[in-house]
């Protein structure tokens, strides 16, 4: 279902959902407007958490708890998160705050193949625990959309590169 009549995005942007499916292989997807999002959900249950990837802009700052941004939030902005809810527990525990947990295994590959700006945030307490964004404001006026796009192929084949996505997908749970 697309997001007509809900919000607009701060850019044409039509193409977003086809876009991410092609790199979220094997998620179903879902339009979302809530909290300051506009974009679309990608996730997979795992017993009685999802876990998943948004895909699409912050409208405004979100009121995610677990501390700050790593730079302030400067909407609109593109955004990219993998999830974990409920964001706390046992599951949370061992995928995100654990050592060897799947997120920060993620992180860990990202921030090294991610060399330049902008950079990925690891959110170790609550909130989504791996998200990389960047301002509209950062882009050409006439060119938001274009760089828009890039920031987006560019993200998903990093977090597809990650093994994230296919990690997820293997564990064992519900639809």
């Amino acid at each position: 279902m697309p997001l007509r009549g809900l919000a607009r995005p701060p850019i044409p942007s039509s193409w977003l959902r086809e876009l991410a499916a092609g790199y979220l292989l094997g998620y179903p997807s879902r339009a979302e407007c809530r909290g300051g999002r506009w974009g679309y959900r990608f996730e997979k249950r795992l017993r009685r958490h999802r876990a998943g990837f948004f895909v699409g802009f912050l409208t405004r700052a979100p009121k995610w708890r677990g501390g700050p941004f790593a730079t302030p939030c400067a909407p609109p902005e593109c955004v990219v998160f993998a999830f974990l809810e409920p964001t706390a527990g046992g599951l949370r525990k061992r995928l995100v705050e654990g050592e060897g947990g799947d997120f920060r295994r993620a992180y860990d590959l990202l921030t090294k193949y991610t060399a330049r700006w902008p950079r990925w945030e690891f959110r170790e307490a609550q909130g989504p625990p791996l998200l990389r964004r960047v301002s509209l404001h950062e882009f050409p006026a006439r060119q938001r959309a274009k760089y828009a796009r890039n920031f987006f192929k560019e993200t998903l084949a990093l977090v597809v590169r990650s093994g994230l996505p296919a990690e997820l997908l293997a564990r064992p749970g519900g639809r």
